[in-house]
């Protein structure tokens, strides 16, 4: 498959993905499972099947607008009761080669009946998807500028209630600065974001203004939604340090901004042992588990992705994530 032909695609969109008789060897049963299995992780199952069908996706190191861009591909189904699947490479060190797993980008759900939301089903039950327009709707496609939210690089503000203790194993020590300190970049995270399992850092996911031409993105509407003032001294400490680091952070698709592709707790053995959590459909099935306009991995796939993002940006290349609805 050469790298024309594979832009070409990925510029036409799912049109193209679709066309099976017209291409060789790159089409949408390449990369789409048919069946996901909802109750552990399909990564190793998926990247399995991928590595049988190509050796490379050609996504890494690209020539774009003057410069050498790295892509991951995520593929999300139009029906989100569905989990898409991430494709990457990694191209040095033990772990080289094609990647694929599942990943959620539905949003916000309700299990009652909101006005103008999607209705799905999840086995038997009925659910209901916020739109992509919505603040934590479904994940816009289109394209994203990728960074792993590192304390080396990052100010790191841990959201959530204050006082409320967490794992100090599992959020790195190191997101508070000495005084005077400071890195290029701000973001304010969820705690859960961190598991206490496994060694993984959230991705931020930057709309990509000059790079939606030919993509789904392209024609979405970017705009400003800057917050109301905040009263909350702490909130308005981070939407200031935000703003003083990012002056155009509260731009995006539909006024959004603050996406990440992130993971969660719900494969942690303390919670699944919980009481609090016995009997909620999150710890059997992947799908259940909201993203609220970003992107979810189970935290094996977001270490590789990590990795990925870490390769590639040493490599002095712009990393991104192409974002595609599928039939």
């Amino acid at each position: 498959m050469t790298k024309t032909l594979l832009s070409a695609l990925l510029l036409l969109g799912p049109a193209a993905l679709r066309a099976g008789e017209d291409y060789n060897r790159f089409t949408d049963k390449m990369l789409i499972p048919s069946f996901i299995t909802p109750d552990s992780p399909a990564q190793p199952q998926l990247t399995a099947e991928l590595r049988l069908k190509v050796k490379t996706l050609e996504l890494n190191g690209l020539k774009a607008a003057g410069s050498a861009v790295s892509s991951a591909l995520l593929l999300l189904p139009a029906d989100r009761a569905r989990a898409g699947v991430i494709n990457f490479e990694i191209e040095s060190g033990s772990r080289a080669g094609v990647y694929q797993c599942e990943a959620l980008g539905r949003g916000l759900t309700s299990t009652g009946s909101v006005t103008g939301w999607q209705r799905g089903l999840i086995g038997t039950a009925t659910i209901y998807y916020a739109p992509e327009d919505f603040a934590d709707g479904a994940t816009v496609p289109g394209v994203y500028d990728l960074r792993n939210i590192s304390p080396d690089s990052y100010e790191i503000a841990l959201l959530g209630k204050p006082g409320v203790p967490y794992d100090k194993t599992a959020v790195p020590a190191t997101t508070k600065l000495k005084d005077g300190e400071r890195r290029p970049f701000f973001s304010g995270v969820w705690r859960n974001w961190y598991t206490t399992t496994a060694i993984v850092m959230p991705v931020d996911m930057v709309w990509a203004a000059d790079s939606q031409t030919g993509s789904q993105g392209e024609g979405v509407p970017f705009f400003e939604r800057r917050p109301a003032a905040a009263t909350d001294p702490a909130v308005k400490a981070r939407q200031e340090a935000q703003l003083e680091h990012n002056p155009e952070y509260y731009f995006g698709p539909y006024g959004r901004s603050g996406f990440a592709v992130h993971t969660d707790r719900w494969e942690d053995p303390a919670r699944r042992a919980d009481p609090e959590y016995s009997g909620r459909p999150e710890l059997s099935d992947f799908r259940w588990r909201n993203t609220n306009g970003c992107v979810k991995l189970r935290p094996g796939c977001l270490a590789l992705l990590n990795e990925f993002i870490t390769e590639q940006t040493a490599l002095g290349r712009r990393v991104q994530l192409k974002i595609q609805t599928t039939e």
